[in-house]
């Protein structure tokens, strides 16, 4: 689909995937700090294992959306490569439909308890006051993205062998 609705959420979830590389980053460094820390001063810090938490929940939940736009997830194809290509079609739609429609039930149980959270004002806890609920937002992001992701591929299939539009094309 080049519709440009659909060019602007691809690039928001490229661009999601790129920051999660960069939490990445983040859980090197926090865990470099950690050994020289520790290791080398003989006094740890308090906050390095909650970062690399945090850091790990953000960078799985920016990575997730890409996952479902490229289908770069995990299948198990035994049934799917016995059908026929019809009917791969409307098993590959059917799968997307059902994977969109379970994540926008967790998405709605997810964004239930970050407007909790946001209510009753719960911040994390070692050393970390962060709000819980920005922690919880990035989940919310994750699956609604996702889900999306999976409802495109259900209503609007795309040829697989047709190139991608978010790609940059080498010169």
């Amino acid at each position: 689909m080049n519709h440009p609705i659909a060019r602007l959420h691809d690039r928001i979830t490229r661009f999601g995937f790129y920051l999660g590389g960069a939490t990445l980053c983040g859980i090197v460094v926090c865990f470099w700090i950690e050994v020289v820390a520790r290791y080398f001063f003989n006094s740890p810090t308090l906050w390095s294992g909650s970062l690399v938490a945090y850091f790990l929940c953000l960078s799985a939940s920016l990575a997730m959306p890409e996952l479902a736009r490229t289908q770069g997830h995990i299948a198990i194809t035994v049934l799917h490569e016995r059908l026929s290509p019809r009917a791969r079609r409307h098993y590959d739609r059917g799968i997307a439909l059902v994977a969109g429609g379970i994540c926008l039930i967790a998405a709605w149980i997810i964004v239930d308890e970050t407007l909790r959270q946001l209510a009753g004002g719960t911040t994390t806890a070692m050393g970390l006051d962060i709000p819980k609920y920005w922690v919880s937002s990035f989940i919310s992001y994750a699956f609604i993205n996702t889900a999306l992701h999976f409802l495109r591929h259900a209503l609007f299939p795309v040829d697989a062998t047709a190139p991608d539009p978010t790609d940059r094309q080498e010169a």
